[in-house]
């Protein structure tokens, strides 16, 4: 930093820094700073994005998984109720899928239900 020295009162000379050069510098610190801000910013936020869409990811395979085991057991209880027994010849095709489309509802209808309930729960003023 460049020092200037003017002759005080006395005669004697005292140094004091160039003022420009000072807010120069100042405004260029305060520019470095808020550039390296900006720079976390941006990577805590790729971060965060990146974490989002793996936790997204992995819920839609979740779903994926769980849609086709729930039509995989639908018809294995169709297969089954449709099924002859020794005593009983089981029911006719329609009926066995009569039957497995009213469990279906009644799942259907339990899970909005509980939805319901735990959406409802989030928005109750304390």
């Amino acid at each position: 930093m460049e020092e200037r020295q003017r002759p005080s009162r006395n005669g004697i000379h005292e140094a004091h820094p160039d003022w420009t050069t000072l807010v120069a510098q100042a405004v260029d610190d305060v520019s470095r700073v808020l550039h390296a801000e900006a720079d976390l910013l941006q990577i805590n936020l790729v971060a965060a994005l990146r974490a989002q869409i793996d936790y997204a990811a992995a819920i839609f395979a979740m779903v994926a998984a769980f849609i086709c085991a729930t039509i995989c057991a639908l018809a294995g209880l169709i297969l089954f109720l449709h099924q002859s027994f020794l005593q009983w010849h089981g029911f006719p095709w329609w009926q066995a899928f009569a039957v497995g489309a009213f469990l279906m509802f009644v799942v259907g209808f339990i899970i909005r239900r509980f939805a319901g309930q735990s959406t409802m729960l989030g928005h109750r003023d304390i």
